[in-house]
């Protein structure tokens, strides 16, 4: 028994040394191209004077550090880019930008509007707003306290000033609980709205919570997406996949210095190599339970510091691992 569990904790090793060594090389690629995630804003006056009160860190991002993050993209070199123009260079139309990246924001609030797009037009930025049609979806009403979905008309002068409206799926439900007819009528009825709405095409979509396997890739496949967002963290390049592209979350209190520090290749490194292990937890507790889990480890004392610290999550998780297989075989040895 004991050269079993050592023979099996060998090869967990061995793959879990070539894991990290691929993940490393794919983020020191020459050719990667990060895609920035924002979700809600908040007025960082309104918030100290007491007339917001929000909790949350990783869906949300203050307006001035929006735009000290902005400016910090121009001052570095970054070149936004559009997803017609990444995904151009991924079938060879075009050469890879230098320095580029594309930045993201998920659900379709209105403070992306107040907040974030101001910024965005004076610093003549593009962006790609992925919206849930649907006004009533839950991921609207559960956040009614501190944030409204955007308007058609709002929605309506973001595309007129270069900021693309991409699918979020139709009602933002989690995708893996869900029939096959209704996943599909959730990406094709997002698409077929969107584009009625605003009179222009729906190629892209982001994955609501990330809720994604692979029956949901499978159907989501035949929707005709050119390029989909999972919730895998990383960055891309030339031989990404397709439907399953990688993103860097930016939360609340970053600002130039944090998001300087998000974009390096060794950061974006450890977030692939965490990613690696939230996915494969997800694939067995599903997207509802991997909430849940974050709920909690957010209570532990230290739970903030090992969300805000991948590496350190995954640290800690991989020990839990070596010490259940050593206990397994001091006790049958």
């Amino acid at each position: 028994m004991l050269t079993v569990l050592l023979g099996i904790a060998g090869a967990a090793a061995a793959s879990a040394l070539v894991f990290v060594a691929h993940a490393w090389y794919q983020e020191h690629r020459a050719d990667r191209i990060p895609v920035l995630l924002y979700h809600r804003f908040l007025s960082r006056a309104a918030y100290e004077r007491g007339e917001i009160q929000s909790a949350e860190r990783t869906y949300v991002a203050f307006d001035d550090d929006f735009a000290a993050e902005m400016q910090a993209l121009r001052d570095d070199g970054w070149t936004p880019i559009d997803l017609d123009e990444y995904a151009d260079a991924l079938d060879g139309k075009r050469p890879f930008p230098n320095k580029g990246i594309v930045i993201t924001i998920d659900d379709g609030f209105r403070s992306v509007y107040l907040h974030a797009f101001p910024i965005l037009r004076r610093l003549g930025m593009k962006a790609v707003f992925f919206v849930t049609p649907d006004k009533s979806a839950y991921n609207f009403t559960k956040n009614a306290a501190t944030d409204q979905p955007a308007t058609d008309e709002e929605l309506r002068e973001m595309s007129a000033a270069g900021i693309a409206i991409e699918s979020h799926g139709m009602t933002h439900r989690y995708l893996t609980t869900l029939d096959d007819n209704t996943i599909r009528w959730e990406m094709e009825e997002s698409r077929r709205v969107l584009t009625e709405r605003f009179g222009r095409p729906v190629r892209y979509l982001a994955i609501p919570s990330g809720a994604y396997d692979r029956r949901v890739r499978g159907l989501v496949a035949t929707c005709g997406y050119r390029v989909v967002f999972a919730s895998r963290k990383g960055t891309n390049h030339a031989g990404v996949d397709r439907l399953a592209m990688r993103r860097l979350v930016v939360g609340r209190g970053f600002g130039a210095a944090g998001l300087r520090h998000l974009l390096r290749p060794s950061t974006a490194f450890q977030l692939r190599l965490a990613s690696g292990v939230q996915n494969a937890v997800q694939s067995v507790i599903g997207t509802g339970g991997l909430d849940k889990l974050r709920l909690l480890i957010l209570r532990l004392p230290f739970g903030p510091a090992l969300i805000r610290r991948p590496i350190r999550l995954l640290a800690a998780g991989l020990g839990a691992v070596i010490l259940a297989v050593v206990a397994a075989a001091l006790l049958f040895r």
